[in-house]
């Protein structure tokens, strides 16, 4: 989940963040397509590892914020 600290607020800058978890939930969807929902990065070092499985499902847990945080910037612009 995305640090309530770093989240700010307005249309714009939510759909700007959206636009980034899109992006991310991307690139972990592309690597388990290619590589499977239960490979990980060999390059991270061991402790860093997730399968491509926990990866996808945590982008889309940021990207669900992210559009319900847009969802209440574009009512708040009504």
């Amino acid at each position: 989940m995305s640090d309530p600290r770093f989240l700010q607020e307005g249309y714009e800058l939510c759909l700007a963040h959206l636009v980034e978890e899109c992006g991310e939930v991307l690139a972990a969807a592309g690597k388990t397509q290619r590589w499977g929902l239960f490979c990980a990065n060999p390059l991270l070092p061991v402790g860093e590892r997730e399968t491509n499985i926990l990866w996808l499902e945590r982008e889309l847990a940021d990207l669900k914020q992210a559009i319900f945080r847009l969802e209440h910037a574009l009512e708040d612009e009504k």
